[in-house]
């Protein structure tokens, strides 16, 4: 019911077929280049048996199983800043968001199909009229009886967008063979962060112009399944320097290109299949949770930053200057901007339809697109006051050379503060913001779903955006203007959505 650590990585030796860089690995849980993030994995399990934080990782279900928050379904506001809790304890505990793809993001996405599961097997083509709402249950109760990781696998490869009949003759994924029994599919996924790590690939599709039925895929296999090929990209770890990079020692993710080669998928784990139509309304809703959660961790990494911020000027002794804390202030209200979008959400959410409560799309929505928009400023911020602190200063070996030390010693000491401590808040400055490893993850905050264009572009997508939604009813009823109604003969883009999508953005007007 509580997973552990142990029991995470030895589940990891299951015979996967894993490529990182050139190298395949032949267990993710011990080999040199994958070992390191896969203990973060197991860290993150063993955190729910922690005594101390019983009650904030865990709750007891309704059959009095004491189960991981990650599987809490909250449905009332109060429920809802209890799973934030959880969220943030388990990004500060695992070093305030240098893991961004955490078992408890990846299977949040899964709350969608849990919650309102029929549209799911209604909208489906090409099922034979099977009901997969049974299968979406079983799943479910699968993860959570196993306390499991699904990592999530959307992405298509990348087509020429000039020509609209490129997305056809893409090598996306798509379904081969239907059987009694299931699907066979052949294809690729071409982004899957931490698959390599996870039990099972959940696998999407987000909607492009042209795709066909064949490629609209959702559901689930597991890593080891044969014909499933993780093919990672080369890892940034700073293998075996735990002293100093404290953050790009601890392993690398990996994003995974994943080759499925005439895999077989059951229908007890097709969630859903064949309607171009539907994945144009709905996939972006499954994601609503995790983008929920990238909120929570951009404040939290928001808050990092003050902090590394307010120890480095300390330490150099610039802290008391007005000048720098003028500077510092805008640190501040960065973080603090962002933990009112939070808070915001959380207040003006609304119930779904599976009686979920949900915070509210649109906030956290622009809040991560604010986020987006000022981060490279309040990097740039950070580095710029930590000065040469953040680029030149003395490996571990050198400081523990006498000869050395007497010389370096001196160039490390400010009015606060050991010398050594200065090193310590270097070398976090220097793993999140001047790596190819804090690299990787700021390009991953960037793209981590949608990036700011597309956060934008979606968020004026939805239902309640439309000028016949509620947005506008205040401006309309000033003009003098009558709603839209479904018999006018151009149906307002709010009144054409689905039902079933409009319920999972606001609550009901």
């Amino acid at each position: 019911m509580l997973r552990t650590g142990k029991e995470y990585l030895e589940a990891l030796d299951d015979g996967r077929v894993v490529w990182v860089g050139d190298e395949k690995v032949d267990n993710v849980a011990t080999h040199p280049k994958t070992r390191d993030y896969a203990k973060r994995i197991a860290d993150f399990y063993d955190l729910h048996h922690r005594d101390d934080l019983r009650d904030v990782m865990t709750f007891v279900d309704d059959d009095g199983e004491r189960r991981s928050m990650t599987w809490f379904r909250h449905t009332t506001k109060d429920e809802l800043k209890q799973k934030r809790l959880y969220l943030e304890t388990v990004i500060r505990e695992l070093d305030g968001g240098a893991v961004p793809r955490t078992p408890d993001v990846n299977n949040y996405v899964l709350l969608t199909y849990k919650d309102d599961p029929v549209p799911w097997s209604e909208q489906s083509q090409g099922t034979g009229g099977r009901d997969l709402t049974v299968g979406i249950h079983e799943f479910w109760d699968l993860m959570v009886d196993g306390d499991l990781n699904a990592a999530p696998a959307f992405v298509d490869p990348q087509t020429d967008r000039s020509r609209e009949s490129a997305q056809a003759e893409s090598p996306a994924l798509r379904i081969v063979e239907t059987r009694e029994d299931g699907i066979v599919v052949r294809g690729v996924k071409a982004i899957a962060t931490g698959a390599a790590f996870a039990d099972y690939i959940h696998i999407g599709v987000f909607f492009r112009p042209g795709i066909t039925s064949e490629q609209v895929i959702f559901g689930a296999v597991r890593a080891n399944t044969p014909g499933v090929t993780l093919v990672c990209r080369e890892s940034t770890v700073k293998e075996g320097q735990y002293e100093e990079h404290p953050l790009a020692a601890k392993g690398d993710e990996l994003d995974t290109t994943i080759l499925f080669d005439d895999v077989f998928i059951p229908w007890n784990q097709v969630f859903h299949i064949g309607n171009p139509k539907h994945a144009s309304l709905y996939p972006q809703r499954v994601f609503d949770w995790l983008h929920y959660q990238a909120l929570v961790r951009q404040t939290i990494r928001a808050e990092v930053m003050v902090g590394l911020a307010l120890l480095i000027t300390e330490h150099v002794g610039t802290y008391q200057l007005p000048p720098v804390k003028a500077r510092l202030a805008q640190l501040v209200g960065f973080h603090q901007t962002l933990r009112a979008h939070v808070l915001a959400c959380e207040e003006d959410g609304f119930t779904t339809p599976g009686g979920l409560y949900k915070p509210s799309v649109l906030l956290f929505d622009f809040g991560r697109a604010y986020y987006l928009e000022n981060v490279p400023r309040m990097v740039n911020e950070l580095v710029d006051l930590a000065g040469r602190s953040s680029l030149i200063f003395p490996t571990e070996k050198q400081w523990n050379q006498p000869e050395l030390r007497r010389w370096l010693e001196p160039l490390q000491t400010g009015p606060i503060g050991r010398p050594h401590d200065r090193l310590k808040i270097s070398r976090v400055i220097r793993d999140l913001y001047l790596s190819d490893w804090g690299d990787r993850i700021s390009v991953f905050e960037n793209f981590n779903g949608t990036p700011l264009l597309a956060v934008r572009m979606l968020t004026m997508a939805r239902a309640e955006m439309a000028p016949g939604g509620p947005l506008a009813d205040l401006a309309r009823k000033i003009a003098g203007i009558e709603p839209a109604t479904p018999k006018d003969d151009a149906k307002t883009e709010y009144a054409g959505q689905a039902a079933y999508a409009r319920q999972q953005d606001a609550r009901a007007h």
